[in-house]
């Protein structure tokens, strides 16, 4: 950007043409100001300073971690975590895939290089991922002053990818200070400081590209930021830095073909990072906690059928986990969800990670739009009881149709679905894979239990529903598959 901007002002003159009478004539005449030029030098100069003593002050706190794990090899595996090959996280392990058939041994020992940052010099806690330190029998970190420490894992929380490892025996450590994630901006530069491919202490800069992003695939709470900063396998647990020199998020993975860098990376939000944290310190473990309601976010059929004016009006509950404190806080199936605690709702993930990182005791208010009408609803949570906080986003819809068929559920039919034997509805038999159901997500072997809005527990009353709606029309379909639950709508063809 720099030699661009120092191309286009140190020009001595700039030429203009106009045209008279037919005549062309050629005017030279100096650049507007040569205050103008010093100015934008003046910027850059101090940009470039504000890197500088940012990478000083920000790299001693940035570690190098390796690690040493026994594994059971098997020649034919997808890579760690089964990530898929355009969300590989940069953790400097070498994958599965990597290996020949028959080269490795039944058991092997691996290591891995990755990054980590120091939280709290005094007892020597460093954040990293916990994939950096998953399963690892030997942890062991150096400085930036090459002194090396054996560490120990205070705890680990894989659904969010972070991990807090402890230094043991460690003194004269420098810290980073944690900022506010919440408060960035797209565009905003930042840094990017970690150990890519075992290149110690390496800063990198860029900007902010977005932020929310979920669906990645790498962890099951996720609300990354993505940034264009350069980060390749090693970074991992790296540091993530605004222009301040505040750690603003923990590096996790990257969008790559080619497992290096092609300007799209992620990393955890420090305020989601911070929570985990205090919580593992705290107990070494963390507790989430449950409201009780499958969530999907709504499309322009949903928001129609539901007398919503837009798609962007809310999240839409499609199903309630029986006890749960949704159910007895008065939620209800086709319930949408606007806001939670006063803060307006349009995505699934947003919310899901709002209720998740709030205390297990909390009460909540949230709004609700239920038949065009506005309510308000204040349930309490609970603490999730299993890897599962039962907030979950419904399976994305694939979908479509003209049309589908369905069958009577048979007992036959159930077992062979693993249809749960309180659960009543009609088997979806049949489906165009060209029709609007389809194109939804409605596949073969979803239960319907619902169409607009009328329970149906025969093919005959399906059918007799189905019959009375006219040609685009909304099809409402509430359905369940395997422990799922989820609405889809489409126009009758």
């Amino acid at each position: 950007m720099y030699s661009k901007l120092r191309r286009s002002l140190v020009l001595p003159f700039a030429i203009t043409l106009s045209f008279a009478s037919g005549m062309a004539l050629t005017e030279w005449s100096r650049p507007q100001s040569v205050n103008a030029q010093n100015s934008a030098v003046k910027t850059l100069s101090q940009l470039n300073q504000d890197f500088i003593e940012i990478s000083e002050r920000v790299t001693p706190a940035v570690v190098s971690i390796a690690m040493t794990k026994r594994v059971k090899s098997s020649p034919h595996k997808l890579d760690p975590q089964g990530t898929p090959e355009e969300f590989f996280d940069f953790f400097g392990m070498p994958s599965p895939q990597d290996q020949m058939p028959g080269q490795a041994p039944p058991e092997s020992r691996q290591q891995g290089v990755g990054s980590g940052v120091i939280v709290d010099a005094e007892k020597g806690y460093v954040l990293t991922n916990n994939h950096v330190v998953e399963d690892a029998d030997e942890i062991k970190v150096t400085l930036t002053d090459r002194r090396v420490f054996k560490a120990r894992v205070l705890g680990t929380d894989p659904r969010s990818d972070l991990a807090v490892i402890q230094l043991l025996n460690a003194k004269n450590l420098k810290q980073a200070t944690i900022g506010d994630s919440g408060a960035l901006d797209v565009g905003e530069w930042v840094l990017a400081i970690g150990n890519p491919f075992g290149l110690d202490s390496t800063v990198t800069a860029g900007i902010i590209s977005a932020k929310g992003r979920a669906n990645v695939g790498v962890a099951d709470f996720e609300d990354f930021i993505q940034t264009d900063a350069a980060i390749n396998p090693g970074n991992s647990g790296g540091a993530l830095v605004n222009i301040k020199g505040e750690l603003v998020g923990i590096n996790t993975a990257i969008a790559t073909r080619s497992r290096g860098y092609m300007g799209i990376g992620f990393a955890i939000p420090s305020n989601m990072a911070k929570q985990v944290m205090d919580s593992l310190i705290a107990k070494g473990k963390v507790s989430r906690a449950q409201l009780g309601v499958y969530i999907q976010e709504l499309d322009a059929s949903m928001a129609q059928s539901l007398q919503l004016e837009n798609a962007n009006a809310g999240i839409l509950v499609s199903g309630i986990v029986p006890g749960s404190p949704a159910e007895k806080a008065g939620v209800q199936k086709y319930d949408v969800i606007t806001a939670l605690n006063g803060k307006q709702m349009s995505d699934a993930n947003q919310f899901r990670n709002q209720i998740a990182l709030s205390s297990p005791t909390a009460q909540v208010n949230l709004s609700i739009m239920r038949n065009g009408k506005p309510i308000t609803l204040k349930p309490i949570l609970s603490e999730s009881e299993s890897a599962s906080t039962a907030v979950d986003n419904a399976p994305a819809p694939q979908v479509s149709q003209e049309d589908l068929a369905v069958q009577d559920l048979t007992p036959a039919l159930r077992q062979r679905y693993q249809i749960q034997p309180k659960l009543e509805g009609v088997l979806v038999s049949q489906i165009n894979p060209d029709g609007q159901a389809s194109e939804k997500g409605v596949r073969r072997g979803d239960l319907i239990t619902e169409l607009n809005r009328q329970p149906v527990k025969s093919a005959a009353a399906f059918q007799a529903i189905y019959a009375k709606l006219q040609r685009g029309e909304v099809v409402l379909l509430a359905l369940r598959r395997g422990s799922g639950s989820l609405v889809v709508a489409y126009e009758k063809p």
